[in-house]
This record gives structure tokens, C-alpha cells and sequence, in this order.
């Protein structure tokens, strides 16, 4: 028997199999993309909307962004996450700080998120001394925190996953290997961001190895000295980061990075995943 489908039912059904692809997988490595390298403003959800559709012309496959981006839509989440599901982009996660989780305003913050469809709170911090020595009073205090709010993101629905920035991984790794030890496994995730582990004089590779199973994506930049160029023109590379992956057999989401703030770098996204395919193959 012979099955044929309509030219408008094929195109209608376009988004929804690019939404199957894109949705999690528990065995397969995805790539994603920070939307940062876009210039988007806060309350301009269609902004948004276009930069995912670049996305996904460019075959990334999930997005996270700076919550933000997504919090007008908060009271509109059901018509907002149809409108993300038709681009075929995954919202992986939305990003925000321990600073700005506040106990009277966090809880609402993860329902709308989660309404949108999101896995995670990526959830950053300040680190706790700049040359990776601390009181371990201080990281227990931090991680208590990571632990309450990753409660609040499960109660709600969703996954914390806590961010890392240079200060985590000075000092061999020093203040991340002591918040992996100090937090269950069943409250808190990782998503580690390589470049700023990197740049602080750590070893994400090694974070990989002993760590896996935890961390759920993976940021990737570079640097020249202090300044962000695209993956491949920095003063490191993630070879040692790629070998990790492939001898621990992690999955998860592998994810572009560039810019933030006014460092707007759209140009890069492009050449990135053509990156992450020969680094990575993926």
C-alpha cells in the first residue's frame, strides 16, 4: 500500500518532527547554543523567536537563555512554549543567579520556566575566593543554598543545574570538586562552562572524568589573553575535553557560548558548529 501525504500537511508537520529531534535524548550527545551572541531585548519575545529559527537553520538543536528573555511570557506560557516547540529548538534551560533567586519571587520564576518547557535553572554564583582558597564553612554555606534552591526547582518541576565561572576551578578545580562533594547528586546538576574553566587555570577534562554523570551541558568558549574569540582562534582548544567525553561515554548538551552583554558576536555561531562537528564529532 501506497502512503502519501499532502504538500501543506507535509509542511505543517515540519515543526513537530524537528521538535521530536531536537527534544532530549538519554543516550545521544546534542549541541546547542547559548541565545548571548544574539543582540535580544528583554520584553521582545519575537526577537527571541527569530534567533531560534537561526539556530535551527545553523542544526542547533537546543537553546538556553537569560531568563529575562523569557519571564514577560510567564502568564502567556502555554501559547509562548507552542511557539518555541514549532521552531524545532529545545529550550534546554533558562539562566539566571543565586543573587537574584529570591525566596518570595524564585518559586514563580521556576513554574513559568518549567510552563515554558525548559529542563533546567542554570544557576550561577559568585565564586568563593578568586585564587580558589576557601573557608570550608563558606562552601558548605553555598552549597546548603544550591541545595534549597535546586528543592524549589524540583518542587516546581525542573532541574537545577549550577554554572560555573573562573573562580570555581582555580586552584585545581578547587571550589567545583568541593561543591560536587558537598551537594547530592539527586538535587544538583552541572552545566559546566568549559571556556571559564579553561580561563581560570583549571582542568574541565579532568571535572568530565570524575564527574559525568552530573553534568547535563557543557558551555564552550575561548579566549585570547582576556578577550572571547570563536572556538578554534583561542589560546586553548577542547581535544583533552572531547577525549573526556568519548572514554566516560557522557551524554548530554554540548553548547556554543558567544558573547553576552554588548559583546554581540552572531558571525560566530555559525563557524562554531562547524567546530564542535570536527572536535567533537557531533
Amino acid at each position: 500500500m501506497r502512503f502519501s501525504i499532502s504538500r501543506r500537511a507535509f509542511i505543517a508537520s515540519a515543526p513537530i518532527a524537528a521538535a521530536l529531534l531536537a527534544a532530549p535524548k538519554g543516550n545521544a550527545i546534542r549541541v546547542g547554543c547559548q541565545a548571548n551572541a544574539w543582540p535580544l531585548k528583554q520584553g521582545d519575545f519575537g526577537q527571541l523567536l527569530k534567533a531560534l529559527e537561526e539556530m535551527r537553520r545553523l542544526d542547533y538543536l537546543g537553546f538556553e537563555c537569560n531568563i529575562k528573555f523569557v519571564q514577560d511570557q510567564f502568564a502567556n506560557a502555554g501559547e509562548a512554549r507552542a511557539q518555541i516547540e514549532k521552531t524545532g529548538v529545545h529550550f534546554i534551560g533558562a539562566h539566571t543567579s543565586m543573587g537574584q533567586a529570591k525566596p518570595d519571587t524564585f518559586p514563580k520564576s521556576v513554574a513559568g520556566v518549567a510552563a515554558l518547557g525548559a529542563d533546567f535553572i542554570v544557576m550561577s554564583g559568585n565564586g568563593l575566593a578568586k585564587d580558589g582558597k576557601f573557608e570550608m564553612s563558606a562552601l558548605r554555606e553555598k552549597a546548603s543554598q544550591i541545595e534549597a534552591l535546586a528543592k524549589t526547582c524540583i518542587q516546581g518541576g525542573i532541574r537545577l543545574a549550577y554554572h560555573n565561572h573562573n573562580p570555581e576551578f582555580t586552584n585545581g578545580n578547587a571550589e567545583i570538586e568541593g561543591l560536587a562533594k558537598a551537594t547530592s547528586p539527586e538535587l544538583v546538576n552541572f552545566l559546566m562552562d568549559a571556556g571559564h574553566g579553561y580561563l581560570g587555570g583549571g582542568n574541565p577534562a579532568e571535572f568530565m572524568a570524575g564527574h559525568a554523570k552530573r553534568i547535563v551541558g557543557i558551555h564552550l568558549k575561548t579566549f585570547k589573553g582576556a578577550q572571547q574569540v570563536p572556538l578554534g582562534q583561542g589560546d586553548f582548544g577542547f581535544e583533552a575535553l572531547a577525549a573526556a567525553i568519548k572514554k566516560t561515554g557522557w551524554t548530554g548538551w554540548l553548547m556554543t557560548e558567544e558573547g553576552g552583554g554588548s559583546k554581540i558576536n552572531t558571525a560566530a555561531v555559525g563557524p562554531d558548529r562547524n567546530y564542535i562537528r570536527r572536535i567533537f564529532g557531533v
